[in-house]
């Protein structure tokens, strides 16, 4: 069996062309094969699994990019690559069931584009994927921003590669809507999504209407000119109709409480299938939020200060609180675009315990709820046998803010080292390997 040098050496001394423009592809093949088979072993001190509860003194052991075994007796393989753990926290990485970041330009302008897809605007070299891997994100569904009203599609992808397709996450990613209005303009909107959805809805009954109609003239011996009905749904349509025909998932952006009743409404109406994106100000409205079918996501800030009219008292909300005391699940966002606090999924989660949320469903909300939400459960969100080996490695417990992500596994394969980190070295002023 030739080795890779020996192949390299043949290709490129033969004169074919067939020869040279297969090179690539041989190589490729035989370099993709070999990481495919790399057998990687995590010796962990502590592991959060958030499936099967917390383990300590664990080896995973990751084969072909996924977890094949998961113990405290796992036998390591000699030609297996071993990173060490052992005075380290592991887990899942974390999942964005909803965000706006990595895109060369969010649709904020556009309003009835449902046919715009996210992958058309999707940036591998944006710093906010790398911010992403910093903080042990490892799955983002990208999606248009608020300001919009049927905003175009989403898609699913890892923070990590050098094209969209090698970041594309297998999955479907959702249709965007938006009840988001200018002050004053809330029923404006409202009606505009409505129409929008009429427009649709009457352009499925007039093809199905023109296609009985073939069908009943061609069983009457007509039509003899035709073999089968030509007419076709509008490809500017087709995601709407997608939706309306149940097929896809609307992530339904609701900006305040006065706008919960119409988009459950508009859900009624038209029998599609949503996740509502809430603003913080939909606490107000909490108690009408019922039969839903997929958790809520939070965007925007967890707190907010409000301040009554009468006594000029302010007092704090906070919508995950309200959600929580219901046991209505919810997945969280971080704010992009932003130097503070609210970017760290840390921060996130710190905040809903301070306002009386468990530790459970504050980890749950980046890591189980999100990748439930958006189908992918059984291969991200959590640690276990068989699974995709999506896991990061903390220096300490996730909701300390003394601790940092040291690692990041994607697949099997390491994406992120701290140590390593270009924007860390330049910071702390280790830019070159011999300054550490």
């Amino acid at each position: 069996m030739r080795t890779l040098a020996s192949l390299r050496s043949f290709f490129s001394s033969s004169r074919s062309s067939t020869r040279t423009w297969l090179f690539p592809l041989a190589l490729a093949s035989l370099t993709d094969s070999a990481a495919a088979q790399e057998v990687t072993a995590v010796k962990a001190g502590r592991v959060l699994t958030m499936a099967g509860g917390e383990l300590t003194g664990v080896t995973l052991l990751i084969e072909n990019g996924r977890i094949a075994k998961m113990g405290t007796e796992v036998e390591v393989p000699w030609n297996a690559k071993t990173i060490d753990a052992s005075d380290k926290v592991v887990m899942p990485t974390y999942v964005l069931a909803h965000s706006s970041g990595g895109m060369r330009g969010a649709n904020e302008n556009l309003a009835n584009v449902p046919y715009l897809r996210v992958q058309d605007a999707v940036d591998p070299s944006s710093k906010f994927f790398q911010e992403c891997l910093r903080n042990g994100i490892g799955t983002v569904h990208v999606i248009p921003g608020n300001r919009t009203l049927i905003g175009g599609q989403g898609m699913l992808v890892k923070p990590v590669g050098q094209t969209v397709e090698d970041m594309t996450v297998p999955g479907k990613g959702g249709l965007k809507l938006s009840l988001f209005a200018e002050p004053g303009g809330a029923l404006a909107q409202a009606t505009k999504l409505r129409r929008a959805l009429d427009e649709v809805r009457d352009h499925v009954a007039d093809f199905e209407r023109r296609k009985a109609e073939f069908a009943a003239e061609k069983a009457a011996g007509g039509a003899a000119d035709k073999k089968e009905f030509d007419g076709k749904i509008d490809p500017t349509k087709q995601p709407s109709v997608d939706l309306l025909q149940k097929t896809s998932i609307a992530f339904l952006y609701v900006p305040d409480a006065a706008m919960l009743a119409e988009a459950q409404r508009l859900q009624r109406e038209f029998g599609f299938r949503a996740v509502l994106v809430l603003g913080p100000a939909v606490h107000r409205g909490v108690a009408h939020l019922r039969d839903l079918e997929f958790p809520v996501v939070l965007d925007g800030d967890l707190e907010v200060w409000e301040k009554d009219p009468v006594t000029e008292k302010r007092t704090k909300a906070c919508l995950a609180r309200e959600l929580y005391k219901r046991g209505i699940p919810f997945a969280l966002d971080v704010a992009t675009g932003l130097n503070g606090a609210e970017r760290f999924p840390w921060w996130q989660m710190a905040t809903l315990i301070r306002n009386g949320v468990d530790r459970d469903t504050a980890l749950r909300a980046f890591t189980t709820v999100p990748a439930k939400l958006l189908g992918i459960d059984g291969e991200v969100g959590s640690l276990a046998e068989g699974k995709r080996a999506n896991l990061q490695i903390l220096t300490g417990d996730p909701l300390s803010s003394m601790t940092w992500v040291d690692t990041v596994l994607l697949d099997g394969e390491t994406v992120y080292e701290r140590d390593k980190d270009p924007r860390l070295q330049y910071l702390f002023g280790k830019s070159t390997e011999t300054d550490k």
